[in-house]
């Protein structure tokens, strides 16, 4: 049979370009013809974007999302189109010649999009098979299948199961699709869902991913090739939050390094890769492992010669400095820890692991071997508090790292999922369940809330990289910091005969902004610089955007933000520093 495989467009605020290569696609594609389909991969992810209005359902959003914000602490610019678009899609379709579509859905706000092309699919022949997988479907198959342009629906891992499910429909029909597990289909109008109880054991077994059939040139970080590489399936922990065990399961199952080291020489002769990204869902989960296959790295390809990373995350409590300086030599520059909170019951509900001493012991080996780290904090799940988020992101802002601000969205099939559905938290739109639409409000915070924790977290980031290597030894407090840029303010103003101007922003006249409502401040027209930002922020306890007028002058906006977020952060933080040295981590 021929088969297009396709990864839809998406329609979002951002999207990680270097993380839209469709891997998943590309093991399916190589599988399918090692049982010999023909096969094509439709990546509609391109690197085209397009600004498109706001859907109805997000518009809400315009009140935290100033589009026209020239402020270093900007959140977004635009809601946009990635990808190609309708007619192009269509025209590809139709030329393709296929007898099967098989359709990737992995995010649940995103779903729409997937059945708009499996829409698109049957609007022009009927009698073509659409199938469709990913995590989204693994979470909701009968939802999927609720939409009549869609005629199969694959759970799990797709290698062998989609194969299976096409040698069936050719020779039996329904019947025998009955027999393969982890498998949504129609049996006299009625959904039927087979449960989803096996997955590959024998990793090495599976070919290449057929990327081939990708063109790599689109997917590059920094100018180099980039491609994902996964060593190891499944994850033990039981996350309530993820869905990575909707798809791989919790048995933790692995490649041999061997297998792993060939592949990347491949990778590296056929096609020029010079990044490799590890998306595992738990690569460090065994250590002694982990060592073994970065050792292997290091003495086939060794020190310097590659570039890695795992941009999905890798868990501190499995990690020690032997591993962390591995890592190191084989070609890692950045890791992704995930954090998730410093409250012990949030992570005991959540069932993540607690012991903060471990990633205080980790944070002081990432600096010994000179790693940088972006440690990712969650925020905006049910049960937790706002005192203790905000807590979380003091403790993240005193340490030598990144902080990611993961806002929560709920994922379909998953515990927490179930729970807000229960307590009437899900927004009635799946479009909203997004983590850039802030999507769930509790009694213990709103998502105005949310959105100035996000904001803070940028300036916090931004701060941290502009510090000198003084600062950055010693550390700064907020109070500190305050001082220093009133003095630099004062200067620069005096040297540019803008002391007027410039005075507001060392809150001489705060009668202008002292509202909780959006307001604006106009200056004369010289550069406005994120010390002044900064003071506005200290000064008024509210975040300003900034706007240029059509006669050139520099508007400062007070936009909304939570006053009981500020004013918790400022009365704790002031006299803790912005970031400690690795010595006092």
């Amino acid at each position: 049979m021929k088969i297009l495989l396709i990864q839809p467009p998406i329609r979002d605020f951002y999207r990680t370009s270097a993380r839209t290569q469709p891997i998943g696609l590309a093991y399916l594609a190589a599988s399918l013809r090692k049982h010999g389909h023909e096969v094509e991969i439709l990546d509609c992810q391109i690197e085209k974007k397009k600004s498109i209005p706001l859907p109805p359902e997000l518009s809400y959003l315009r009140d935290y999302y100033p589009f026209d914000d020239r402020s270093p602490f900007k959140l977004y610019s635009a809601f946009y189109h990635f990808g190609i678009g309708r007619e192009e899609i269509r025209q590809r379709i139709e030329s393709s010649e296929a007898d099967v579509f098989g359709i990737s859905s992995s995010f649940t706000p995103y779903h729409g999009e997937a059945l708009e092309i499996a829409r698109l699919i049957k609007d022009w022949d009927r009698r073509k098979i659409v199938v469709m997988g990913g995590s989204h479907v693994s979470g909701d198959p009968a939802g999927i299948l609720r939409s009549p342009y869609v005629d199969y629906a694959v759970l799990g891992e797709g290698e062998i199961r989609f194969p299976l499910l096409l040698e069936r429909i050719e020779k039996r029909g329904v019947e025998g699709i009955r027999e393969i597990d982890g498998t949504g289909y129609r049996e006299n109008g009625e959904i039927k869902i087979t449960p989803l109880q096996s997955f590959v054991q024998d990793l090495d077994s599976l070919p290449y991913p057929a990327r081939d059939l990708l063109d790599l040139d689109r997917y590059r970080i920094k100018k180099k090739r980039l491609t994902m590489l996964i060593t190891s399936r499944g994850c033990p922990h039981r996350c309530t939050y993820c869905s990575a065990r909707l798809v791989m399961g919790n048995a933790f199952r692995t490649r041999s390094p061997e297998a792993i080291v060939e592949e990347m020489k491949d990778c590296r002769e056929r096609f020029g890769i010079q990044v490799f990204d590890i998306e595992d869902d738990n690569f460090t989960f065994d250590r002694k492992r982990g060592k073994d296959l970065i050792k292997l790295i290091v003495g086939t390809f060794g020190e310097g010669n590659l570039e890695l990373s795992a941009m999905n995350g890798v868990s501190f409590a499995s990690m020690d400095g032997e591993l962390l300086g591995l890592m190191k030599k084989a070609g890692f520059h950045t890791i992704n820890l995930s954090f998730v909170s410093t409250d012990v019951l949030t992570k005991e509900r959540m069932r993540r692991p607690k012991a903060m001493i471990e990633f205080d012991q980790i944070l002081e080996g990432t600096g010994h071997v000179g790693l940088h780290v972006i440690a990712y904090g969650i925020f905006g799940m049910p049960g937790q508090t706002l005192e203790e988020m905000i807590d979380t992101l003091i403790y993240l802002m005193e340490k030598r790292v990144l902080i990611g601000p993961s806002i929560y969205y709920p994922v379909s099939g998953t515990p927490l999922f179930e729970q807000c559905k229960r307590e009437g938290l899900l927004p009635i739109h799946p479009s909203q369940w997004r983590s850039s639409a802030f999507p769930i409000e509790t009694n213990e915070f709103r998502r105005i809330d949310l959105v100035t924790l996000f904001r803070l977290a940028r300036v916090i980031n931004f701060i941290k990289g502009k510090m000198d290597k003084k600062e950055l030894e010693e550390g700064i407090t907020w109070r500190e910091l305050s001082h220093i840029l009133k003095e630099k303010v004062k200067a620069e103003a005096e040297d540019e005969d803008q002391v007027e101007a410039k005075a507001e922003f060392e809150g001489k006249d705060k009668g202008r902004v002292n509202s909780d409502t959006p307001c604006a401040m106009r200056y004369a027209p010289c550069d406005i610089s994120w010390k002044d930002l900064l003071l506005l922020l200290f000064n008024e306890r509210g975040f300003f955007s900034l706007k240029k007028e059509v006669d050139g002058r520099m508007v400062a906006i007070k936009e909304k933000s939570s006053k009981r977020v500020l004013d918790y952060f400022f009365e704790k933080a002031w006299d803790h520093p912005i970031l400690k040295s690795h010595h006092d981590s």
